[in-house]
């Protein structure tokens, strides 16, 4: 299982459609289920967002929602990286580079924005070449690359 930390309003603010939305939250929750970005169901999405006072951590299947009080989500997203015991099953979506920088030395994985969503546009795209059959997700790599560490380790 991976487990993908998301900087909220980074992908908000990159997606046109959720830029203006009344409820970011629910709408990337949605952006991201129907694209598949982070792959498997059984993959856990955590989306950090600077928030109020009136908000709290929110959950929906397997999304976290949350909104920081009284520090950032830059914090948040620092903090759940280090309560996670596994460094290579986080991958962090970001473009903050203070971010990028912790979660690197941390031993996890980042993605930024724009390659997260792009992705998969590049996915759909059709390809003739000979290769085509060898490309594979992110997600699945990293999930192959997990269960093969396991197999050698033994």
């Amino acid at each position: 299982m991976l487990v993908y930390i998301i900087d909220g309003f980074n992908l908000v603010h990159k997606v046109g459609s959720l830029k203006n939305s009344s409820e970011p939250h629910l709408g990337l929750i949605h952006y991201i289920k129907t694209n598949k970005f982070t792959g498997s169901r059984n993959n856990k999405v955590i989306i950090a967002f600077d928030g109020g006072v009136n908000y709290q951590a929110q959950r929906e299947s397997e999304f976290e929602i949350i909104f920081s009080v009284g520090v950032s989500a830059d914090e948040v997203i620092k903090r759940k990286v280090d309560s996670i015991k596994n460094k290579s099953q986080i991958i962090v979506v970001t473009d903050d580079r203070e971010i990028r920088d912790y979660v690197k030395s941390a031993g996890a994985s980042i993605v930024r924005v724009s390659d997260f969503i792009t992705k998969k546009s590049k996915d759909k795209s059709p390809d003739t070449s000979a290769d085509s059959d060898k490309n594979i997700s992110y997600s699945l790599q990293k999930e192959i690359t997990d269960e093969m560490r396991k197999i050698w380790d033994k």
